[in-house]
C-alpha cells in the first residue's frame, strides 16, 4: 500500500552556491493530497527548481509530518536507465532532514523525493533541476545567412555552436537574467569560446563583447 507522507514547506529549502554568493531558488507549486492512512495529512512538496553549477555542493532541506514513524528520505534523479539516488538520509523521525549532493549531469534533469518507511512509500511529483557550467562566449552579426539556413537579423535570438545540432535549445544565465534560445549557426572558431551569441541574445542578456556566463549545454 502506498501512503502519502507530509513533506512540510521549509523556508530557503534549496540553497545553491554560485559565483555571487548564496542564491535561494523559487519553489515549485505544492501538491495537496488527502490520505486515508494519515487522515488529513497534506503533501506539500518543497523540492525546488534550482539553477545549479555542475559539481557544486547543494543542500536540500525539508521536514516530515509529526504523525510519521522513522523514515528514509531519498532524492532521486531520472537517468536513461531509470531513477538513481542522488542523496538519502535514513532514520528521519518526524522532523527536519537535509540532503547534500553534487549535480553531475548538464541540462534539465528530472528529480523527485522518495519517502519510505513502515507506512509505505511515496514518490513526490517530479521537478526540474537545471544544471549549468561556466562558459566563455562572444557575439556576432547581424547580417548574412546562418549555417542552419536562416537570415541573421538584428532581432534573431540564438547561439552559434560548433557541435550542437541546429535547433537545440540552450539555457543561458547572466547576472540574474535567463534566456532559452536555439542553436542557429556554427561557431565560434576561437579556442576557449563555447558559443557565439547573436546580437539580439547579447542585448537580452546584457552581455559584453567577451563574457563568462552559465549554460546548461
Amino acid at each position: 500500500m502506498i501512503s502519502r507522507k507530509l513533506i512540510a514547506p521549509v523556508a530557503g529549502a534549496m540553497v545553491v552556491p554560485c559565483a555571487a554568493g548564496l542564491a535561494v531558488a523559487k519553489p515549485f507549486a505544492s501538491l495537496g493530497v488527502r490520505s486515508p492512512a494519515l487522515g488529513d495529512a497534506v503533501l506539500a512538496s518543497r523540492l525546488l527548481q534550482a539553477n545549479v553549477l555542475i559539481d557544486r555542493r547543494v543542500t536540500l532541506a525539508g521536514a516530515l509530518a509529526p504523525t510519521l514513524t522513522t523514515e528514509t528520505v531519498t532524492l532521486q534523479e531520472r537517468l536513461r536507465h531509470g531513477w538513481s539516488a542522488l542523496a538519502h538520509q535514513a532514520g528521519v523521525a518526524a522532523g527536519m532532514f537535509q540532503l547534500h549532493f553534487r549535480a553531475r549531469h548538464l541540462g534539465n534533469n528530472l528529480v523527485r523525493l522518495q519517502v519510505s518507511g513502515q507506512d509505505g512509500v511515496y514518490d513526490s511529483p517530479t521537478s526540474t533541476l537545471d544544471v549549468f557550467h561556466e562558459v566563455l562566449v562572444s557575439w556576432y552579426g547581424p547580417g548574412g545567412r546562418t549555417a542552419c539556413g536562416q537570415d541573421l537579423s538584428a532581432t534573431m535570438l540564438g547561439v552559434a555552436s560548433r557541435t550542437l545540432p541546429c535547433g537545440t535549445l540552450v539555457t543561458l544565465r547572466y547576472r540574474g537574467r535567463s534566456l532559452r534560445v536555439p542553436v542557429v549557426d556554427r561557431g565560434p572558431y576561437v579556442a576557449g569560446r563555447a558559443y557565439d551569441l547573436t546580437y539580439a541574445t547579447k542585448l537580452a542578456l546584457g552581455a559584453g563583447d567577451l563574457t563568462e556566463l552559465w549554460a546548461n549545454r
